[in-house]
């Protein structure tokens, strides 16, 4: 892990336990606890073009239709540069579709906080669908 901060380490920490905190915020559709981590500004972006406010995005969690059932971040790889971190992974979900069955999907994300007033805050997420691995077997 990469940083141009003296506390790098301390920072790498804290900005993998506020993704903690984020992923079971989304796996419980839990907007209320999500959005003090969010910035005004928040913007969730997809690779077809999609945006989403931060309203939007609460919106969409707290009104997921489908249970989630697991929701992890593998390969995290965190990179400070004085204010700003990025954040970089794999995130796998389980979820259980309407029939009962479940469904698992990985997206590489990109996650961009910046820190104000002492407290680091998500400004950007970025995401894209990757192929199921029966797909690229």
């Amino acid at each position: 892990m990469t940083s141009t901060t003296n506390n790098s380490a301390d920072t790498t920490d804290t900005i993998l336990q506020i993704e903690r905190r984020i992923m079971t915020a989304i796996k419980n559709k839990d907007a209320l606890s999500l959005a003090p981590m969010l910035a005004e500004e928040f913007v969730y972006r997809t690779h077809f073009g999609a945006e989403a406010s931060k309203s939007d995005f609460l919106d969409s969690i707290a009104s997921f239709p489908i249970e989630v059932v697991s929701l992890q971040g593998e390969e995290l790889k965190v990179n400070v540069f004085g204010e700003t971190a990025i954040l970089t992974g794999i995130q796998r979900a389980e979820a259980r579709v309407p029939e009962g069955e479940i469904e698992e999907s990985a997206v590489a994300f990109t996650d961009v906080f910046v820190r104000r007033e002492g407290q680091w805050l998500m400004v950007l997420a970025y995401g894209v669908e990757l192929p199921a691995e029966a797909e690229t077997a």
